[in-house]
């Protein structure tokens, strides 16, 4: 079994519960950093979830893109 911490920001919480949902996963929440996103751990099987873990990496890079853009205008 592997783990992978996320930052997540409050606003996508609900958001990151609903992909945790839908890819069958588990996280626990294990504190927040110095930009208070809270810091998601989640442990999987790399044979099973592995493109789970990459589309979720995604969704969150995603994301940080589309508020760095609106903070450029």
């Amino acid at each position: 079994m592997k783990n992978r911490t996320f930052n997540v920001s409050a606003d996508l919480m609900v958001e990151f519960a609903g992909l945790l949902g839908e890819y069958e996963l588990e996280g626990a929440i294990i504190g927040t950093n110095e930009d208070d996103e809270i810091l998601v751990k989640v442990e999987y099987e790399p044979e099973e979830h592995s493109q789970a873990i990459i589309e979720m990496i995604d969704y969150l890079e995603d994301l940080d893109d589309d508020y760095s853009e609106e903070d450029d205008e």
